[in-house]
């Protein structure tokens, strides 16, 4: 990849992210500086720099006598993630079914069928359904109305594309967006408790990520 001279450091961060977050790289891997500085035509200070800002986010790991590396999500980071999500996303949806506007749900129903268009249309590729899948989960945060929940899942926003990436890999990409209609349904409809019941059920169980998770 080449890129443009203005902002490498914040270039190469967000390249490097996309890079994690979509599988590119995989949980455990080893970064090779020499490797990746030469692929992105940028200096190996530059890259530190980079993957300095991502260590703050969780994204990578340096370790001594090793480098740096991709982190990687344990049984028990499943778990917590899992759980977050769940109360995060599935109380958020209750509240988005109560507050929605005509606005809003207009604005969620657009981000659905986009996210419908992508599956129906292909060819299917993990990164552009995991962005979609996570763009109407966070946009049913965002219209919840409510800025701390929104904060909360901001602050997790890439380990949490992480954990939907992962529950695409044995899972047929054509139907990820209609496995949502329940929930943008209920939100349009106002139904709250249903909103809350399809928003839970959509969540993959952390215990069946396992198998995703890369052996030490």
């Amino acid at each position: 990849m080449k890129i443009n001279k203005q902002s490498l450091e914040d270039q190469a961060t967000e390249f490097i992210k996309d890079m994690i977050v979509s599988g590119q790289l995989s949980q455990g891997e080893k970064i090779v500086e020499s490797s990746l500085s030469k692929s992105l035509e940028i200096s190996r200070s530059t890259l530190r720099m980079a993957l300095n800002t991502l260590a703050h986010e969780g994204l990578v790991v340096q370790k001594p006598y090793v480098g740096w590396q991709v982190f990687t999500l344990s049984n028990e980071d499943l778990w917590e993630l899992y759980h977050m999500r769940v109360a995060i996303e599935s109380e958020a949806a209750v509240m988005a079914a109560e507050r929605a506007t005509a606005e809003d749900k207009l604005a969620l129903r657009q981000v659905y069928e986009e996210f419908c268009q992508v599956c129906a249309e292909g060819p299917l590729d993990i990164v552009s359904v995991c962005k979609k899948d996570f763009d109407l989960h966070r946009k049913v945060v965002e219209i919840s109305k409510s800025p701390k929940f929104l904060k909360m899942y901001d602050q997790i926003a890439n380990l949490l594309r992480s954990y939907i990436e992962l529950t695409h890999h044995d899972y047929e990409l054509s139907q990820s967006a209609i496995s949502h209609k329940g929930i943008v349904e209920a939100i349009i409809c106002g139904d709250g408790e249903r909103a809350r019941q399809e928003s839970t059920h959509n969540i993959t169980i952390f215990s069946d990520l396992g198998h995703a998770i890369p052996q030490a």
